[in-house]
C-alpha cells in the first residue's frame, strides 16, 4: 500500500508495524536518546508511584519500560493494535506479566472496551498521530480515565514555525528513512511516519483538543538538544 494510502486509511498501519516488529528496538534504539525521552515524558506526569496506568499504543513496550520505572507500587496495561509489536513487548516483559504487574492487550485505541472511569493515568507515546481520528481517540481516552486523571501524550509534533517542518523534513528523508529501510528491508512504514508528522497537530492544537473535550492544566513541553523544535510531551489532567 503506497504512503498517501495509509496516510488516507490508516486502519491498515498496524498490519504495516507488524512486518517490521522485530527490527524496531534496534532501530530506535540506534536513535540517540531515544528511551531518554520517554522516560522525560513519564517523570513530566508526577505520578504517585501507585496508579492503574494505561499505556495505550504500547508497541515493544518501550513507552512500558519508561512508565514502569514511575511506578513502584503501580499496575500497568499496554495497548497496542499490532500482534507483532505485543509479541515482542509479552516477551521483553515476560517477569512483569507473570507477577501481575503488567499485562498486554490488543486492542483498537479507537475503540477502547474498557469500563468508564478505569484508569488513573494514560501515557500515549508516538500513538495519536495514527489515529484516523484525534478527537474521537481522545473522547474515548477521556471516558477511561477517572476525574483527576493524567493524560501524556509523546510525539513527534512540530512546533508552529516554518523550520520545524523543514528540519523535521531533513532529518526525516535525509536520515530516518533511508537507514531505517536498511535495517528492517521495509521503507513503506517509515514513509508512512515521517509524512504523517508533517500533517500532524502541532503542541498548541494539541493542547486545544484536550482542552475541548475535558481537560484541564494542559502543558505542552519541549524535549532536550535538536529535538527541541520536534518533539514534545503534552500533559492534562480530566476535570474533576
Amino acid at each position: 500500500m503506497p504512503t498517501i494510502q495509509l496516510i488516507n486509511n490508516k486502519s491498515f498501519v498496524p498490519k504495516e508495524f507488524n512486518k517490521i516488529s522485530s527490527s524496531y528496538d534496534f532501530a530506535t534504539g540506534l536513535s540517540h536518546g531515544y528511551q531518554d525521552d520517554l522516560d522525560t515524558s513519564a517523570k513530566r506526569m508526577m505520578l504517585k508511584g501507585n496508579e492503574y496506568l494505561l499505556d495505550l499504543c504500547c508497541g515493544t513496550g518501550k513507552s512500558t519500560l519508561a512508565c514502569l520505572k514511575q511506578l513502584p507500587n503501580g499496575k500497568i496495561v499496554g495497548v497496542d493494535n499490532s500482534e507483532g509489536m505485543l509479541l515482542e513487548a509479552n516477551n521483553k516483559f515476560a517477569t512483569e506479566v507473570a507477577d501481575g504487574k503488567l499485562s498486554f492487550i490488543l486492542n483498537d485505541a479507537m475503540n477502547l472496551d474498557f469500563p468508564d472511569n478505569t484508569f488513573d493515568a494514560v501515557f500515549m507515546a508516538y500513538g495519536l498521530r495514527n489515529m484516523p481520528d484525534y478527537e474521537k481517540a481522545i473522547k474515548g481516552i477521556h471516558r477511561i480515565l477517572k476525574p483527576g486523571g493524567k493524560i501524556c501524550i509523546h510525539d513527534y509534533s512540530l512546533a508552529d514555525n516554518p523550520f520545524a517542518k523543514v528540519y523535521w523534513a531533513v532529518l526525516g528523508y535525509g536520515f530516518i528513512l533511508p537507514f531505517c529501510t536498511i535495517l528492517s528491508g521495509s521503507s513503506k512504514i517509515y514513509s508512512y511516519l515521517i509524512r504523517s508528522v508533517l500533517t500532524f497537530l502541532n503542541p498548541g492544537q494539541i493542547s486545544a483538543l484536550l482542552e475541548k473535550n475535558g481537560f484541564e492544566n494542559v502543558s505542552a513541553l519541549p524535549h532536550a538538544n535538536w529535538r527541541r523544535p520536534i518533539l514534545h510531551s503534552v500533559i492534562a489532567v480530566k476535570k474533576s
